[in-house]
């Protein structure tokens, strides 16, 4: 059986996927929370599908995007998502280009 390491502390609760195919993970993570849910999915290439979904775009109460700190200094702010209380769905597809997994990252 594929199984995600689970680690709980007294206020949190962390899931690792390692990407080792020697260790058999499962494809895909769900976290469920009230107005949505944060899916991880594993893809063929060895990459990873983020998605965050919400039950209905009014629910969205603010939002924003984080960049390096290069990015930062040339936007000045970091700027709120365009018609945020229109978003449904956001998406990353993210691969270990890092020699190194980082547990930390």
């Amino acid at each position: 059986m594929a199984r995600a390491k689970v680690t709980h502390s007294s206020d949190a609760v962390q899931i690792t996927f390692k990407g080792d195919p020697r260790n058999p993970e499962p494809s895909t993570a769900v976290i469920r929370f009230p107005g949505g849910h944060l899916e991880l999915s594993r893809c063929t290439d060895g990459s990873y599908w983020a998605h965050l979904e919400v039950v209905s775009p009014e629910n969205v109460v603010d939002s924003r995007v984080d960049y390096t700190v290069e990015a930062h200094r040339a936007l000045g702010e970091i700027p709120s998502l365009p018609m945020a209380n229109q978003v449904r769905k956001i998406a990353l597809k993210v691969s270990n280009a890092v020699a190194h997994f980082d547990p930390d990252a």
